[in-house]
């Protein structure tokens, strides 16, 4: 599914979240607060555009970009140059203590185990490195609730229908957030999986929100 929807992903990102996805991705980075030089794992990287934001808040950063989609990872490193690596993210192909920090944007909730995919983030990050999280969350409150049936129940596979022509990746993204994590579950889960300092902000709320931690 994600390899279909790669030449039209970077577009239906922009429409969808109207283009304030790339202030969501600023905002990630921001918050991390990197080091002048980070190691960084850019994991479920779809098209890059994370690592590129790393980049151009550290331009001495050391970036890599994983994910499994290999036609996601061909359009990125061509529109970035970034290094990538197609890899499993629930048996990533990087040393222990590898990375300074590592950030996932929309793909958590994509893994068959979040919580395998944590105690992998946990294993390459050295003691004291940080993870960021930039995800859609199953809503909880009344209000975030309405916005998503408004939202992503009517807008976005209207759209996925129009651009992508691919209405069942779509129909999936919805699927996926609703069978997600809300934002304090995810916010327990990394507790439980061995991170402190778990902060949470939300970008765009009843959506999206970024979701910060530390390894002690």
């Amino acid at each position: 599914m994600f390899e279909r929807i790669a030449p039209r992903y970077d577009l239906l990102n922009r429409v969808l979240a109207l283009r304030t996805d790339v202030c969501w991705r600023r905002r990630l980075v921001a918050v991390l607060d990197l080091p002048a030089e980070a190691r960084v794992l850019d994991l479920c990287a779809g098209t890059l555009d994370v690592a590129a934001e790393i980049r151009r808040q550290r331009p001495a950063a050391c970036v890599v970009g994983a994910d499994f989609a290999r036609g996601m990872l061909q359009r990125g490193r061509a529109k970035t140059g970034l290094p990538v690596a197609q890899a499993d993210a629930l048996a990533l192909p990087f040393a222990a203590d590898a990375f300074d920090a590592v950030t996932v944007a929309f793909g958590l909730r994509n893994l068959e185990s979040p919580a395998r995919g944590l105690a992998e983030i946990a294993r390459v990050l050295r003691p004291g490195g940080r993870v960021g999280v930039l995800e859609l969350f199953r809503p909880a409150g009344a209000f975030a609730r309405v916005v998503h049936a408004l939202y992503n129940r009517g807008f976005v596979p209207l759209v996925g229908r129009t651009v992508s022509r691919d209405p069942a990746a779509y129909r999936y993204l919805v699927d996926s957030i609703d069978a997600f994590s809300s934002v304090a579950e995810f916010t327990a889960l990394l507790a439980q999986s061995g991170f402190v300092s778990v902060e949470r902000r939300s970008v765009w709320p009843g959506i999206s929100s970024v979701v910060v931690a530390r390894l002690p």
